[in-house]
């Protein structure tokens, strides 16, 4: 009975051992599975909030923009009526000038830069 029981204990030990190895790896396995899904669950939700940030910093951005063209087209007409108001202010000077073409090349161009050369004496008086 000595060897039998040997035998048995042996044979219990290494089921045991074999057992005890199984479902110490089946707990690191669902360890990693666990860590593994709710990392991939963290990540989605990060990444859900993040892309809502963007979303709302856009509309931010956007926001800013169209206040920033108002404020821009308010300008615009300010600038516009002083430069209207100045414009009013000044006296105009109305030139015309007249060319009369002769048929003679020499002559009409050297008609056409003596008037421009009085208009720009003209202008500087």
């Amino acid at each position: 009975m000595g060897v039998l029981s040997s035998l048995a204990s042996t044979v219990i030990g290494k089921v045991l051992i074999w057992i005890i190895v199984l479902l110490s790896g089946v707990i690191i396995a669902l360890g990693f599975y666990t860590l593994t899904v709710s990392g991939e669950r963290n990540v989605l939700k990060q990444e859900i909030k993040t892309k809502n940030t963007e979303i709302a910093g856009k509309v931010k951005d956007v926001d800013f923009m169209k206040a920033w063209m108002a404020r821009d087209k308010l300008d615009a007409i300010k600038k516009e009526a002083d430069y209207n108001r100045t414009m009013a202010a000044k006296p105009k000077f109305n030139t015309l000038i007249k060319y009369v073409p002769t048929g003679d090349n020499c002559t009409d161009l050297n008609a056409i830069a003596e008037e421009a050369r009085r208009n720009a004496e003209g202008n500087q008086l």
